[in-house]
């Protein structure tokens, strides 16, 4: 599977979320293109993270899709989908943040991330269409990869309810989630990368060969 660890890059002023998505989406036809050298099966992709990263394994795991057959780059051609994802508290729904209604595209809970946005339209349609645009809970359809969510519910940065809420939209449409909750927890806790074991049992139930 693909690990991501980008909250730095995120918190960052030198990318902004909707420039990185596409990247995201880039580097798995890269990898599902170059599968046979890297001795991976390219039908059994797993994406991992925590945090930002969880945040953008999930935008992977809804809106990857078909690449177009046309293109003149063949990596262009290949899938951005990934067949599982595991990540540890992630953001999912910026205009629904912590409670319905409650706008955190660098407003609010995520002031101090400011950057990661890029610029937000203060427009409201608009800046609803924005927000959708980079949450993943807007993204969710019929088919989505399983996924596993790992957070603490004393969580304060990114509330356990993005996680929830998330999951309940994956119950919805047909999917398979799972959330896991570590009691009295924030935002992370001691040796909580060492959990990233339980990722590793996720992934192969999911992408072993059955």
């Amino acid at each position: 599977y693909w690990r991501d660890w980008s909250s730095d890059v995120c918190s960052s002023d030198l990318y902004h979320i909707p420039e990185i998505v596409p990247q995201m989406e880039r580097s798995v036809r890269f990898i599902r293109h170059h599968a046979s050298e890297y001795g991976i099966d390219p039908a059994r992709i797993g994406v991992s993270g925590g945090s930002a990263g969880g945040h953008l394994s999930l935008m992977l795991a809804t809106r990857g899709g078909p690449g177009k057959p046309d293109a003149k780059d063949p990596i262009d051609r290949e899938s951005s989908a990934v067949q599982a994802a595991a990540c540890f508290f992630p953001p999912t729904d910026f205009l629904n943040y912590g409670k319905a209604g409650e706008s955190a595209l660098g407003e609010g809970i995520l002031k101090d991330f400011r950057s990661a946005f890029g610029e937000v339209p203060q427009e409201p349609e608009a800046k609803r269409r924005f927000g959708e645009s980079i949450s993943p809970a807007h993204h969710v359809r019929a088919g989505i990869p399983p996924v596993f969510l790992l957070v603490g519910d004393q969580d304060r940065l990114v509330p356990m309810q993005q996680s929830e809420l998330f999951l309940e939209k994956v119950k919805a449409a047909g999917g398979t989630g799972e959330i896991e909750v570590r009691p009295g927890q924030a935002h992370g806790w001691k040796d909580w990368e060492n959990d990233v074991e339980r990722f590793a049992v996720w992934f192969d139930r999911h992408l072993a060969p059955s």
